[in-house]
Order: C-alpha cells, then sequence, then structure tokens
C-alpha cells in the first residue's frame, strides 16, 4: 500500500526472495572480512571483483527513535547538515568531488539508524575514506546554514507528506499504531519540531552520536580487508571515542483490547485504500525469535505477489480488491507491526472484504497453508538472495539495514537456512500469535463522494 512505502520493504523483498538454487549458488551469501579498530570503528569488507568499483558506507547507530522528544527528525536534519562541509573540504565541494571522479553519493535516515554511502572506482578508495573520516569528527556549519535548511526540511515534508494525498492519514496512523513511542511520527519530524532546531541542538546531537565506537564501516567491491585496513587505519585511527548515550525510548502501553479505526473521505483519492494493522513481535524479542521467519514467510503468503493463494482469492477470484499487499516490522529494535492492505475499486465493498479477509486469517490459524503454497513461497523467497551479488551497493545497504538493527552476519548467512525450516505448525502458531485479536488499527481512505463535497462546500 502506498501508505506503507517504505525503504527497507524494498530491500526485504530482494533479501527473502526464491529457494532450490544449485549447489554453488547455496553458499555463503556474505563473505565478509571483519576488524575492529582500537577506537571502536567496527569494519566489515565484503569482497566482489566481478567490477572495478567500490560502495563504502557508514552506519551510525543514530535514528529518529532517538531524538529529542520536542525535536524529532534531528537526526535526518544533522543528515542534511552532514553534507556541509569541513574546513578541508567546504560546503558543497563533498558532492561535486565524488561526482568528479565519477562516483555517487546518497544519505538516508531510519528510525534506527543513519547511513551514508558512496559508490565510486576501486583506485579512489582512499579518497572517500578520507573525506569519510574527516566529516566524521571535522563537520563544519554555521547559524545561517542551520536556519537556511530548516527551510529545505520544512519542504521536504510538505513534498513528502503535507502535499501527499496519503500523509495525513498516514501521520495519523503511525501516532495510533504507537501513541508513546518515537516510532508514531515519521522521520522527518512535525512542522513544530522542525522550526526548533538550532546551532546548538544539531552540533550536540553530532558530538554526542558521530563517533567511531557508535559507527560501523561498510566497503563492498573490488578490494580486500588486508589492501583496505591500512589506509582504514590511517585515516580513522586516530578518532577518538566517546561515551554514547545509552538508548532511553518511551515504550507503547498495553492495548488492553483497545481497536482504533481511522477514516478519511479525501478528494485527492480515486479509489479505496485499507490497512489492517497488527501487533507483532520483531527479532529481537523471545517471542520474536521464535516467530519471526515464520512471520516473514506469511508476510509473503498475504501479499508477496500476485500468485499466492490468498491475492488470488481476494482480487480474482471474488473481485473484492484490486490489489493486496502485506509488510510485516520485524527487523526493528523495537516492535512495530504486520499490516495487510488493499487497494478497492470506488464503488467496491470494504465490510465484504474485511469479512473474507478475517476468514481466510482464521482458517489459516485453523489450518495453516497447503504444502504447495508452502513449498513455492519457499522458492520465491530464498532465490533472490542470489541478486544481492549483482554490484555492491544492494548488499552493502541491506547488511546496513539489519546490522544496524542488531542483526549478525551470521544471520544473514543462514537466512535461506531458516526460511526452508519453516513448517506449516510454524505458520499456524506465527498465524495465532498475531491474528487471534482484531487488528489494534484500521485505516480507511475513501475517495470524497459528491454529497461530503457539496456539504463541505456548503460549511465553507
Amino acid at each position: 500500500m502506498l501508505l506503507r512505502l517504505r525503504f527497507y520493504f524494498f530491500i526485504f523483498t530482494l533479501l527473502t526472495g526464491s529457494m532450490q538454487m544449485a549447489d554453488a549458488d547455496k553458499k555463503t551469501l556474505i563473505n565478509a572480512q571483519t576488524h575492529t579498530l582500537e577506537n571502536g570503528l567496527k569494519i566489515i569488507v565484503v569482497p566482489n571483483g566481478l567490477a572495478p568499483v567500490v560502495t563504502i558506507g557508514l552506519i551510525y547507530n543514530i535514528g529518529t527513535a532517538d531524538d529529542p522528544l520536542d525535536q524529532v527528525g534531528l537526526s535526518h536534519f544533522l543528515e542534511h547538515m552532514m553534507f556541509k562541509g569541513t574546513k578541508e573540504i567546504p560546503g558543497g565541494e563533498f558532492n561535486k568531488l565524488i561526482i568528479r571522479n565519477g562516483g555517487h553519493n546518497n544519505a538516508y535516515t531510519e528510525y534506527d539508524h543513519t547511513f551514508y554511502y558512496t559508490t565510486i572506482a576501486a583506485k579512489h578508495l582512499e579518497l572517500i575514506l578520507k573525506c569519510e573520516a574527516d566529516r566524521m569528527r571535522n563537520l563544519t556549519f554555521t547559524q545561517e546554514e542551520v536556519t537556511s535548511e530548516i527551510n529545505v526540511v520544512l519542504e521536504e515534508r510538505r513534498m513528502r507528506l503535507d502535499n501527499n494525498p496519503f500523509g495525513i492519514a498516514s501521520e495519523r496512523f503511525l501516532r495510533a499504531m504507537h501513541p508513546h513511542h518515537p516510532y508514531g511520527v515519521h522521520p522527518i519530524g512535525l512542522p513544530h519540531h522542525i522550526k526548533k532546531y538550532t546551532y546548538k541542538s544539531a552540533r550536540d546531537h553530532y558530538d554526542s552520536y558521530y563517533r567511531p565506537n557508535n559507527a560501523t564501516l561498510l566497503i563492498g567491491g573490488k578490494v580486500t580487508l588486508a589492501e583496505a585496513l591500512p589506509l582504514i587505519k590511517k585515516y580513522f585511527g586516530e578518532i577518538k571515542s566517546a561515551p554514547i548515550p545509552a538508548r532511553n525510548r518511551p515504550q507503547n502501553p498495553p492495548r488492553e483490547g483497545l481497536t482504533e479505526t481511522i477514516t478519511q473521505h479525501n478528494k485527492r483519492n480515486s479509489i479505496i485504500q485499507l490497512q489492517l494493522s497488527y501487533d507483532a513481535p520483531h527479532f529481537h524479542s523471545e517471542l520474536g525469535k521464535k516467530h519471526y521467519y515464520a512471520l516473514l514467510m506469511l508476510e509473503y503468503l498475504l501479499g508477496g505477489n500476485a500468485t499466492t493463494e490468498f491475492y488470488h482469492h481476494l482480487v480474482e477470484r471474488k473481485k473484492l480488491a484490486v490489489h493486496v499487499s502485506c509488510n510485516y516490522d520485524g527487523d526493528s529494535i523495537d516492535p512495530k507491526d504486520f499490516s495487510i492492505s488493499a487497494a478497492i475499486e470506488p464503488q467496491g465493498n470494504v465490510e465484504a472484504l474485511k469479512t473474507e479477509i478475517n476468514k481466510l486469517l482464521v482458517q489459516i490459524q485453523k489450518d495453516g497453508v497447503s504444502k504447495d503454497d508452502l513449498a513455492r513461497a519457499k522458492i520465491d523467497m530464498i532465490g533472490k538472495l542470489a541478486f544481492l551479488k549483482d554490484g555492491t551497493k544492494k548488499l552493502l545497504t541491506t547488511i546496513a539495514g539489519f546490522v544496524a538493527k542488531g542483526f549478525a552476519l551470521d544471520d544473514l548467512n543462514n537466512w535461506s537456512q531458516r526460511i526452508e525450516a519453516v513448517t506449516n505448525d510454524d505458520i499456524i502458531a506465527a498465524a495465532q500469535l498475531v491474528f487471534k485479536k482484531a487488528p489494534p488499527v484500521t485505516l480507511e481512505i475513501y475517495p470524497e463522494s459528491k454529497e461530503m463535497a457539496t456539504k463541505t462546500e456548503a460549511a465553507a
């Protein structure tokens, strides 16, 4: 569903793909070489000699969910400021330097981490290491730049959310799903948060979290750890570590059976959007460790693609929806949700669709899925692992997303075996865990009816 478009959904799709590959393709996914400097900087190098390029990435273990509660989005704002330059490389020159040498770079801020990455010819590895080490501790920006960038971020927010036909509803959904936890606010923050950013708060955030012992350096491509380590030590080795503030995130209270339906009539929407969101355990919890891989399988079975029985029944056989998808946010540091989404024709019957979905979920809780469906899901979930080795950026970004959330490299290397080991009994147990209660939050977005539009105009 458009409301839940997330970068990690794309990465998860790449990582959880098709099974029964040839034995040669079942080798270790990540042939990583690792090291940790004395100052705490973790290093992961993934050699790949298919092309003379490298991708260099830096994970900082700080994200929106760690921001001051009155300045949510400060981590995203600092991401912007990281491109303002240093004394050695003035503002604007960083990107120009990379472009002049044929590379490209970008960054993103998530709830749990911030990631900066550059892909460039392998011969320029030293240049990028020098630049990244420089801005890890030598970032310079001014009060004038802070004031100007606040306006840039406000405009970015208007583009992404305020001017998005689903923006208001998506923010209301987040708050309903996470009433106390910082996951309840979009990573860019609310306007009143953004307007409170100051030079001091941005500088304090930088000084507190942008330290080698709060970072992981990822390098993938035509290079080995033995080749890269002298350069890494040269540029990062003298940067001092510092105590990192402990994560202290407000947690959501028990729901006590409370459910909420958010309904919006939106004149900018041409179809009906439905989203049913359930509480679900994350990988790091006791329940998550037991059910995580079965829940990933359920995510696929309930919306992985148009070949699933769930999709076929609702879209093609019953014609209650024009599209069905599913999203399980089980990789986050704190628990999120398991959501089933559907797009419905303007004259469609939402209640009939919800009833049919519930029937299917009850059936899965009782009997699970067919042997063929389970086998097909495994084939399609494991095989796409091979695509991660096609280039450097996909694999490095995948590693970044999971390592930053506390996954071990072995968790990725054993991914296919753990998916392959999921049984129908595991599917039943996971379904009962998540679907035995009504969804705590239901989101319904409708096109604005002519009657409602007339009433609105009359009221105006």
